[in-house]
Order: structure tokens, then sequence, then C-alpha cells
């Protein structure tokens, strides 16, 4: 959901160029968003029918400039996996105004969790837009 919703605020406020991926340390690799992802975000005008998951690696850790986790567990796993990732390793949640809390994992859970997960990545898209307007270098490539 969170790369799909930054894709959009992307385009809205006419920021092109800019490469968004997602990728999971225990991705369902090929698997389909969950229907209530896909149902929310539909809602939306956002359609997630040709998401897939993917795992993530080092090259894309690597070549990232910007990574946002939902937690801190995969924060520090992608720190160990690649040390030079510090620095452009984030918490979603410090680009909101409710400072660095984590976003829970909905996947499996009821239609409500996907909600609120989905309320707390909207929350952070003025933060994260100031961050990439500030921060990134040209080649600006954005990792979930």
């Amino acid at each position: 959901m969170a790369e799909a919703i930054l894709r959009d605020t992307l385009k809205r406020e006419g920021l092109e160029g800019i490469e968004v991926l997602s990728a999971g340390i225990h991705a369902l690799v090929g698997e389909e968003a969950p229907q209530a992802a896909r149902r929310l975000l539909a809602e939306r005008g956002i359609d997630l029918s040709r998401h897939r998951g993917r795992q993530l690696d080092r090259t894309l850790i690597d070549e990232s400039d910007l990574i946002l986790v939902m937690d801190r567990y995969q924060l520090a796993m992608i720190e160990s996996l690649l040390p030079q990732a510090q620095g452009k390793v984030f918490l979603l949640r410090q680009f909101s105004p409710t400072g660095d809390q984590e976003i829970r994992d909905p996947f499996g859970d009821n239609a409500e969790a996907y909600q609120r997960c989905l309320s707390q990545i909207e929350e952070t898209m003025p933060g994260v837009l100031e961050r990439i307007r500030n921060h990134l270098p040209s080649s600006k490539k954005v990792n979930w």
C-alpha cells in the first residue's frame, strides 16, 4: 500500500523521474496484494491488480537512495545485511507528526487493520515528500 500511495502522491504533486519500489524481508514472492489492500486503494482510484510481492536483496538496498520501513525489525535487518545502508533507512512514521512509531503489518488481519495501516501511511506523505524534495540525489530511487 505504501508504494502505491507514494507513487500516486508523487504523480499528483508533479514529481516525476522518481522510481518507487516495494520489496519485503519475508515477502511472498509473486503473490498478489491482499484483497483488503486492493479494495481500500481501489476506493482511492489506485489499482493494485498488477502488484506482486518480491524479496529485498543487497542489490536493491545498495541501489536505493531512500529506504522506508514499517518497523524497527526491518530497519535492523537491512542495516545488518548491508551496513552501508545506514543513513538512508528510516522508519516511515519518522515522517509523520506522531514521530518514530512503528506501523504494524496488517497481513492476515481484518479490514480495520488494513484501514488503520493505510491511514498511518497516508499521514506520512507530507513528510516523505519533503524528504524527497530536499534530500534525494538525482538518481531518485525510493524503496519500501
